[in-house]
């Protein structure tokens, strides 16, 4: 039977522009460029010497891929000058934060090269700049196709580029076009084997047998010495990698940390599980597993021929979801679950970062923390963003007694499952935003405020996402819980615990932003340690003994089923679930279904 998996993916037929005339710019021209089967991409037309690729004729460019930092052999009428067809080629709605990345970056050079100082401008600025028509300042006037200067950047990967040309000539003996450079030509993988990301429009392999790699394969060097992201042992190694024997240095774990939960709009991750970096993967085929690896990881690191094993199994199970063979895995070595458990957790620290307010609990005598000294009748709680009020169910979990429950929460179909699951237990205080000096005060002592302002504009699944700062967005609520917190702090000398909680799939600078106004940086939890479910989330709080290593419960999705259905779980472990369609889907060859009916014939009498 023929692979599922094209059944359900939808498939969006855009109708490319055609190309135009040749292009015939010089060398450092700002460009579209386009290669057979793939879209339109920014980039700066180089000289092949600079980057180590032969001469080649006048039909065809060198093309460095902005972002992308790879370089393509384009035939020149698939070249186009970047401005004179930016209204035509650039796709506004075409999600991907690499591609505006790229098309942003782009703008900024040619503003630059017209005498603006865009090197501070947003990507919104910039996107605005362009459709206003790429407007000069009235300082330096270019006419028609002029080179735009190369970045620092630019030229160290073009150079990086060239050794790692120079090193395939040495270690192949071959030329480097035949091995390194596939020009527009379409590969007959399975396509539930591999998925081409955004940044993949050029075949240049640029991850090379480097010495480091090859003293580590002949057990001369440990591995722990080789930063597995940029394979190298000539950077300053910060850390271990959570995933797999090895380390990386400064900037391969802020990737990671960056990238380990993002997620496409199939609920498969986007980025590479060793290097974090997009581009063609392998997803792995496991059911509740949906980690990806780059090609040039498995041709550098797996062992030799394991790229072409990989693409005959069916179905493929990951380095990690397998045991490891050594025909396979080469020097990718996965660590014990259990370890992997405790390195994730470890990426995001608990260390206090100083702070105008304090979070700190008064001690007792005997060093525990003593929130008040009049509780007798349990906790009095007070839940903003509350949903279903999952706060008093874990509350009850935990057997801890609650003596008032307030909620703040504005979905009514939330707030009527809650009164369905509790009853009167739950006291509703109205509108975060409503909750003033006055109202906070009327609720007498609170002991626990919780909180998970809404991710939509938080989260790098969101393409458009407009981030904590814009007051028109429910990305602003997070200083509504905040403005709650330092008022509570206020009235009652800061004896209270909190806990704020939001999506692990953020970008750093919004991480650091929270970590810098809660005071503390977070912790990481993922729900699949306690349920059947994959839902990692990032914590804040000074919760007593928070950040420390939880046990695994192993929970299957078929022993959260209600006994005595008839009911029967198709998979162990589902994806986080939301309200996009695709977060259903688990693997090919399932259907949305992950809890099917038995067959009435299956089930045998008493």
């Amino acid at each position: 039977m023929a692979p599922m998996r094209n059944k359900w993916k939808k498939t969006a037929i855009q109708r490319l522009p055609t190309s135009g005339e040749p292009f015939d710019g010089p060398v450092g021209s700002l460009v579209w460029g386009r290669i057979p089967g793939q879209p339109w991409w920014p980039g700066i037309t180089v000289d092949g010497q600079d980057c180590g690729m032969p001469d080649i004729s006048s039909d065809h460019k060198w093309v460095f891929w902005l972002e992308d930092r790879r370089v393509s052999k384009v035939q020149s009428k698939w070249v186009q000058h970047f401005k004179d067809r930016y209204s035509l080629y650039f796709d506004s709605t075409r999600k991907g934060k690499i591609y505006e990345s790229a098309v942003v970056q782009a703008i900024k050079v040619y503003a630059k090269h017209l005498g603006h100082e865009s090197g501070k401008w947003t990507n919104k600025q910039a996107l605005k700049w362009a459709d206003g028509g790429f407007q000069q300042n009235g300082v330096r006037k270019v006419e028609g196709v002029t080179p735009v200067p190369l970045s620092h950047v630019i030229q160290d990967d073009l150079q990086l580029i060239r050794k790692c040309v120079e090193r395939s000539k040495q270690n192949n003996g071959s030329s480097p076009i035949k091995n390194s450079v596939q020009h527009g030509k379409q590969n007959n993988e399975p396509s539930r084997k591999r998925r081409s990301s955004i940044s993949s429009v050029s075949e240049l392999k640029t991850d090379v047998q480097y010495d480091d790699l090859a003293k580590v394969k002949s057990g001369e060097m440990s591995i722990r010495r080789l930063c597995l992201g940029c394979k190298s042992a000539e950077v300053k190694i910060v850390g271990e990698h959570p995933y797999f024997e090895g380390s990386l240095c400064k900037i391969c774990m802020e990737a990671l940390k960056k990238h380990c939960f993002e997620f496409g709009d199939d609920g498969i991750h986007t980025h590479c599980a060793i290097c974090s970096r997009a581009g063609r993967v392998y997803v792995c085929d496991r059911p509740g597993c949906c980690k990806v690896y780059c090609t040039p990881c498995i041709e550098v690191l797996a062992a030799e021929g394991a790229k072409m094993l990989i693409e005959k199994m069916q179905p493929w199970q990951c380095f990690l979801c397998s045991d490891v063979r050594p025909t396979v895995n080469g020097i990718i070595t996965p660590r014990h679950e259990s370890v992997i458990l405790s390195r994730i957790t470890a990426l995001f620290s608990l260390d206090k970062i100083p702070l105008f307010c304090g979070d700190d609990l008064p001690l007792s005598e005997d060093g525990l923390p003593l929130v008040s000294s009049n509780r007798k009748n349990g906790l009095r709680v007070l839940s903003l963003f509350d949903g279903i009020s999952t706060g008093l169910f874990a509350l009850d979990k935990l057997q801890i007694e609650v003596e008032k429950y307030y909620a703040s929460e504005v979905d009514g179909d939330a707030i009527n499952v809650s009164k369905l699951n509790f009853k009167d237990k739950i006291e509703y205080v109205g509108p975060v935003e409503t909750l003033n000096l006055r109202k906070l005060k009327a609720l007498g002592r609170i002991d626990l405020l919780l909180g998970g302002s809404p991710c939509t504009e938080l989260s790098l699944a969101n393409p458009v996402r407009k981030g904590l700062f814009d007051t028109d967005a429910s990305g602003s609520l997070f200083f509504e819980y905040f403005r709650v917190l330092v008022t509570l702090r206020m009235l009652q000398g800061n004896c209270m615990y909190w806990l704020f909680e939001n999506t692990a799939a953020m970008p750093c600078s919004m991480k650091a932003t929270i970590s810098r106004y809660l005071g503390r940086n977070p912790t990481v939890f993922d729900a699949a340690w306690l349920s059947a479910q994959h839902r990692t989330r990032l914590f804040w709080g000074n919760i007593p003994g928070w950040g420390k290593k939880v046990a695994k419960c192993n929970v299957k999705l078929d022993d959260c089923l209600i006994p005595g259905l008839n009911r029967i779980a198709a998979v162990d472990m589902i994806r986080t679930v939301t309200t996009n369609s695709n977060s259903l889907r688990q693997v090919a060859c399932l259907m949305d279904c992950k809890v099917l009916l038995r067959r009435l014939e299956s089930i045998s009498p008493k």
